[in-house]
């Protein structure tokens, strides 16, 4: 069961904010190239619910369900549809980007990310507020965040960035990558970060002993090789990184089971966990914002 959750939550783009626009796709190039959303179907929103509570476990019966329903058959088809017209789901954000633009208030910190930044907001909505915004999305490889980095990062103007990503890219969700193509797009966000006056937090990649919806990955091994690597690169760019990996990890590897439901995304224990060494990373890089000067061209280890 823990294993149909998961694979439904890495393959589908599971937020509700996307941007609006018409009915209908249009064709080359348009003021608005975004259609309305997939609305989002109400069962997908209880799992997503029930997802996040402790020691709640969902009946084993409900994700195989929810997988063979008719309205998830057609929600992942016409989410299919859509990352064909909008690979890197640039329009998931755009209303809500324009809105933040418009409004000229100051955001301290954007958090990109794919499922696990994204279900962050409904484990700590106060949280992700007053400043702070979430542009996570569901089932993203680092290429796609980094084709969105502009839109839903330089745009708004933050003070900082937080970036967590590459999950999905040991899974290969967007195809067969490599280690040396996530590092690269890593050092491109920040590199771009840093040209905008935007300092960088870099997470680690949560733990996980499987995947799922990648059956034949096994992405112990490559969560520990790139997490070193992120942290051999924070180090040498002084960039702020928060290990995640170290406060959810059983020693096997493995996510802590009580701090998850399915093995790869947090539930609110989970979450809960991270805060609190999220919160004391952001004090220590807001009480030296004025100290250092950040170097635009990121140095590889």
């Amino acid at each position: 069961m823990r294993a149909l959750v998961a694979s439904i939550l890495a393959s589908v783009t599971i937020g509700v904010g996307a941007a609006a626009g018409q009915t209908v796709a249009p064709l080359g190039m348009v003021e608005n190239p975004c259609v309305a959303p997939v609305p989002i179907p109400p069962r997908l929103g209880e799992m997503m619910s029930r997802m996040l509570e402790p020691a709640q476990p969902l009946d084993p019966a409900f994700p195989a369900a929810l997988a063979a329903s008719p309205e998830m058959v057609e929600y992942q088809k016409q989410d299919a549809e859509r990352a064909k017209r909008d690979w890197p789901n640039l329009c998931r954000y755009a209303e809500d980007d324009a809105m933040v633009r418009a409004s000229a208030r100051p955001i301290d910190v954007v958090f990109l990310g794919d499922s696990i930044t994204e279900i962050w907001s409904s484990a700590d909505p106060r949280f992700f507020s007053n400043g702070i915004v979430n542009r996570g999305i569901g089932g993203q490889t680092s290429s796609q965040m980094l084709l969105r980095f502009h839109a839903d990062v330089v745009s708004l103007k933050p003070k900082i960035v937080h970036i967590l990503a590459g999950t999905n890219d040991i899974a290969g969700n967007t195809g067969p990558t490599s280690v040396q193509n996530y590092e690269n797009n890593i050092t491109a966000m920040v590199e771009m970060a840093r040209a905008n006056g935007i300092r960088v937090v870099i997470g680690s990649i949560p733990p996980a002993a499987a995947f799922a919806w990648r059956p034949s990955v096994q992405p112990r091994p490559r969560i520990a090789e790139l997490n070193a690597w992120l942290a051999r690169f924070a180090r040498q760019n002084r960039i702020t990184f928060i290990d995640y990996h170290a406060v959810l990890t059983e020693p096997d590897g493995s996510m802590l089971s009580k701090l998850t439901n399915d093995g790869v995304h947090p539930n609110r224990d989970g979450y809960a966990r991270m805060k609190p060494i999220l919160l004391q990373a952001l004090t220590t890089l807001h009480r030296s914002q004025h100290t250092e000067r950040p170097r635009h061209h990121a140095r590889r280890p």
